[in-house]
């Protein structure tokens, strides 16, 4: 009887914590200048209940593509840009790979503007999905991974209001990353630009926590050739304390989709309980 109570009382929990309507936050403007509160608009937005944590297949999936493809399209600057949608069919859980629901990448391209370079590209990506809900509890995903979308969204517009990139830069929110990094693996499988003239894939993923030594932790260095001896001056010019992790953790998060197509890579990070980067 005490079980069958018990058990009655959870379910009425879960059921009530899933009642209310949350509100999803005013679109707020951001400056041209990559700064804190622009960090925490973003991030605001991307992880506020009314969201419910943007899982795969979701409402507030779909809230959340719409607003990165808001932001990419109205970033105000005269700068070419060309902003896409790609939808994708995805697992809703690994454990029912059999159950689609529909998720989607959102990519904005800023042609470079050197008529040698142009034609070649660097990619900046995050995965802007968090985990799953369970046990009546919305799993916000401020940190995993709404601070790299955010990292993501603040360098598209910064590079849009400089407009002095050589190469053609290509921003990218995934979804489905964690259902198995299938957004990167349908993109790197269907993409819209030639991966082979791709120089660079920067990955951000949990990129929102710092810790009292302002340590960020960097992995792909062996993805190139002599890659941490080209890195290292701007890790020593650097304000903060970068950590190269060589190949640790090195298959899991959406990079690692563009390194098995043979495409250097680099990964910003600040740790399992730690990260926030200024990468320009």
């Amino acid at each position: 009887m005490k079980y069958t109570l018990y058990l009655s009382i959870l379910f009425l929990a879960s059921c009530a914590s899933n009642m209310p309507n949350f509100t999803i936050p005013e679109v707020k403007a951001t400056q041209s200048d990559i700064t804190i509160d622009d960090f925490k608009s973003h991030i605001t937005y991307l992880s506020s209940d009314g969201l419910r944590g943007r899982g795969s297949g979701t409402p507030g999936d779909r809230a959340a593509k719409d607003y990165i493809v808001n932001h990419f399209t109205n970033v105000e600057s005269s700068t070419k840009r060309m902003v896409e949608v790609q939808e994708h069919y995805v697992s809703k859980s690994r454990l029912t790979p059999k159950n689609k629901v529909k998720t989607y990448n959102i990519i904005a391209t800023l042609p470079g503007n050197d008529e040698q370079l142009k034609d070649e590209y660097v990619v900046i990506g995050a995965h802007y999905d968090s985990v799953k809900n369970t046990l009546g509890l919305i799993h916000n995903g401020a940190d995993d991974n709404a601070s790299g979308t955010a990292m993501v969204l603040e360098l598209f517009e910064h590079f849009a209001s400089i407009n002095t990139h050589k190469r053609t830069l290509v921003f990218i929110a995934f979804g489905g990353e964690e259902l198995g990094l299938l957004g990167s693996k349908h993109y790197v499988n269907n993409p819209t630009i030639d991966l082979s003239k791709v120089q660079l894939m920067v990955n951000l993923d949990m990129v929102g926590r710092m810790d009292e030594e302002g340590n960020v932790q960097l992995g792909g260095s062996p993805s190139a050739q002599n890659f941490s001896s080209k890195l290292h001056p701007f890790f020593v010019n650097s304000k903060i304390n970068i950590i190269d992790l060589g190949k640790g953790i090195f298959s899991r998060s959406d990079h690692y989709n563009f390194y098995k197509k043979d495409i250097p890579v680099l990964f910003f990070f600040t740790g399992i309980l730690t990260v926030i980067i200024h990468f320009v």
